[in-house]
């Protein structure tokens, strides 16, 4: 499948930006919502997960970690490559298109990427996530959202989409049951973009 130009953007920024992303701690609340992950899915019995844009591997680590068995997946090969560098099972891998049979994974794992998707590439993503991980397994996802659907680039070429929380919940909703949603205010948030929020949800795989 050939790269989409929004891909070939992100791919490049990130493979710049990724080698300094991983010396950085995640913030307190990041690494709560990661523990708390891998909490649950030690006490469901949960033993793999697969983690979509897995960036530095600062998320995977913990992860690790915790015991599980994990793999990351991320469009940049240089964030494959420090993942790798430190002992984390990751390759490179488009979102829309995961190089993993069905129900491979106990549970899935993707924060701040789906919303750089254009076109209908968070229901291609979001239908891949429901593919390899098996039902009744777990995926955690957090984007950027927005009271209204709208759509803009950074200065550095980045694409996101920004859903609305029901919008978001009826996606999510196409491959399993929402347990639970949060949205969490952001306020004023880069580019004279308004009203932006964090999404965050947990669904249990139909």
């Amino acid at each position: 499948m050939a790269e989409s130009v929004v891909d070939a953007v992100h791919r490049a920024y990130y493979d710049e930006e990724l080698r300094a992303r991983a010396d950085r701690p995640l913030t307190e609340g990041r690494r709560r919502r990661v523990e708390e992950f891998a909490a649950r899915c030690g006490r469901e019995g949960l033993r793999s997960v697969v983690e979509v844009g897995c960036g530095a591997g600062r998320d995977g680590l913990v992860l690790a970690e915790a015991g599980l068995a994990y793999t990351g997946v991320d469009l940049s090969a240089v964030g494959v490559e420090v993942c790798r560098a430190a002992g984390l099972g990751a390759q490179v891998a488009s979102a829309t298109a995961l190089p993993f049979a069905a129900d491979s994974f106990d549970a899935g794992w993707t924060m701040s990427t789906l919303m750089h998707l254009d076109g209908d590439g968070m229901s291609l993503a979001l239908a891949e996530l429901g593919r390899v991980v098996r039902p009744g397994g777990v995926l955690e996802i957090g984007v950027w959202g927005r009271d209204e659907d709208g759509e803009w680039v950074d200065r550095h070429g980045r694409y996101f989409r920004h859903r609305p929380d029901d919008d978001l919940r009826g996606l999510l909703g196409e491959i399993g049951v929402v347990d639970a949603f949060e949205a969490t205010d952001f306020g004023l948030f880069g580019a004279g973009e308004e009203n932006v929020h964090y999404q965050w949800a947990r669904v249990r795989i139909a």
